[in-house]
């Protein structure tokens, strides 16, 4: 038995690495077309190239839950169709240990991703987004513009990235008459001290909050999530509560992701041995994509919910895996 165990795990790892792999590939010629928009002089094909390859590892972690789910169902269906799914149970396998143990060969595949999406991936992202956004040298949106005030200067900026300010203007009132003003594309953050193109350097304290941005917190690492989000625990501030419940989301959510894998596999699996047992192989690749679709709109409309009324976000991410578990509990007690 062991022989086939090894066999079904085996297998839903291939399938699901290479279902990863192939919504890589097609995330990154969407990609690359929507790029060559941007294509010029200074941002030719080249550098939307090496942009694409660059951030291709981090942009497929989003797919990996699918990915996982999908591996796997095809997986289960290839041995249904050969037979040694019913070899299993005649042996004395249930229906959850079979798709249990097959689901060991997607959450290999989950578990490394995101560590390494966490120590690696994301940094080569970002420093990616840095380099495209200097290449480009965009004209900024008066209503992207950010302003933040420390002391007796004030500090204009329209993005950080990885202690890079972008399009940062700092103004310092030095006396009532006399005002100092200076403005580069990039600054880097050293130390509190804000050092421009022109290698000027002035001492700015920045707050946590204009460092991590709403639409940068899903690139952040898990471990400073989990910093920030100490720092925010004590704020009775209404704008911090509701930044926290964002840093929460991002938190649990990744936390959470191999045991929400884990879950729709188990529930989707079931339905190999009840009624999608006489289907095709399409029919349930069809049902586990739609069921997958469903699921991630309930878990995001819980977590909104939750955090239009400052519910604890752990509840908010897990209960729609909560009643999915359950679903899956009535499914093999029917098997």
């Amino acid at each position: 038995m062991k022989i086939f165990y090894i066999y079904l795990i085996k297998r839903s790892f291939l399938f699901s690495l290479f279902i990863l792999l192939v919504f890589g590939v097609l995330d990154s010629v969407f990609r690359l077309l929507s790029e060559l928009e941007n294509i010029s002089d200074s941002y030719d094909f080249l550098n939307i190239i090496n942009f694409i390859f660059a951030s291709m590892p981090h942009n497929i972690v989003g797919f990996v839950e699918g990915a996982c789910l999908l591996g796997v169902m095809v997986s289960l269906g290839i041995s249904h169709k050969e037979g040694n799914l019913n070899v299993l149970r005649s042996a004395g396998s249930s229906p959850f240990k079979i798709v249990a143990l097959s689901s060991v060969g997607a959450l290999l595949i989950v578990i490394p991703m995101l560590v390494l999406d966490d120590i690696s991936f994301r940094h080569i992202y970002l420093d990616s987004q840095i380099d495209k956004n200097v290449l480009l040298e965009k004209k900024v949106n008066q209503d992207d513009i950010k302003w933040i005030k420390y002391k007796n200067s004030f500090l204009s900026y329209n993005n950080i990235i990885n202690n890079k300010v972008f399009n940062p203007q700092l103004i310092k009132i030095v006396k009532k008459d006399k005002i100092v003003s200076i403005k580069s594309s990039v600054a880097e953050i050293k130390d509190n001290n804000l050092i421009f193109d022109n290698n000027k350097s002035e001492y700015f304290e920045l707050p946590l909050r204009a460092k991590v941005s709403y639409q940068n917190i899903d690139h952040e690492g898990i471990l400073k999530i989990a910093l920030y989000r100490s720092y925010f625990a004590s704020s009775i501030i209404k704008e911090d509560i509701l930044f926290k419940a964002h840093l929460d989301k991002v938190f649990f959510k990744t936390i959470f992701l191999p045991f929400s894998i884990f879950i729709l596999i188990t529930y989707f699996g079931s339905l190999i041995f009840t009624s999608l047992r006489d289907s095709n192989l399409g029919m349930r690749i069809t049902v586990a994509v739609f069921g997958a679709f469903i699921y991630k709109l309930l878990q995001d409309l819980s977590i909104g919910i939750f955090i239009s009324y400052n519910l604890p976000m752990l509840l908010g991410v897990i209960l729609p895996a909560m009643i999915l578990a359950l679903l899956s509990l009535d499914a093999y007690r029917k098997i």
